[in-house]
């Protein structure tokens, strides 16, 4: 399977077109299933599949990229959930009434139709320091893994990413229990 994501990525860095439809109709219906959740229609989710399998094609072809820390479908459906979440923002239905902006350093919230939930942890979250607050986003926001968060960032193993984003939430709990 490796050696197939290495020849697939291979094949898209040489503008194989025949690599871009493999990757097209693989991925396709997990996509869409995938981006259901978001409560966006079918036709939505094949446009911005659509969409992010260009993007993806692009960057192959533009930047020659090489994926080693996660597959092929991890990489298009990264880009895909941040295309969904820009179509999700242009319509301000985020889930929850969250809005999660693209450098992801401000969340714009729409307080009359919060939880109570909600709005504990929109109180306590900004109580948070700044590496806190961006290893949580990463993860939970931008639904990152562990590797990728290693790899976008200065945590220099993924252990350290685990039990900082462990501390992260432990002290986020322990804030709202207070409440």
């Amino acid at each position: 399977m490796e050696k197939q994501q290495l020849s697939l990525q291979s094949r898209l860095r040489n503008d194989d077109k025949k690599a871009l439809e493999e990757v097209y109709v693989t991925y396709k219906d997990a996509f869409v299933n995938y981006g259901l959740r978001f409560n966006l229609d079918k036709e939505d989710l094949i446009d911005v599949y659509q969409d992010s399998v260009i993007a993806m094609y692009q960057n192959f072809i533009t930047k020659q990229t090489h994926i080693e820390n996660s597959t092929l479908k991890t990489y298009l459906f990264s880009i895909g959930k941040h295309k969904i979440y820009d179509r999700l923002k242009e319509r301000k239905l985020l889930v929850g009434g969250i809005v999660v902006e693209d450098d992801y350093e401000e969340i714009d919230l729409n307080e009359t139709t919060l939880t109570n939930e909600q709005e504990l942890l929109r109180k306590y979250f900004s109580h948070l320091g700044k590496s806190c607050q961006q290893v949580l986003k990463l993860f939970y926001y931008r639904s990152l893994s562990i590797k990728e968060i290693v790899s976008q960032t200065e945590y220099k193993d993924a252990n350290t990413v685990k039990s900082h984003k462990s501390r992260c939430m432990k002290k986020l709990i322990a804030l709202i229990k207070q409440d």
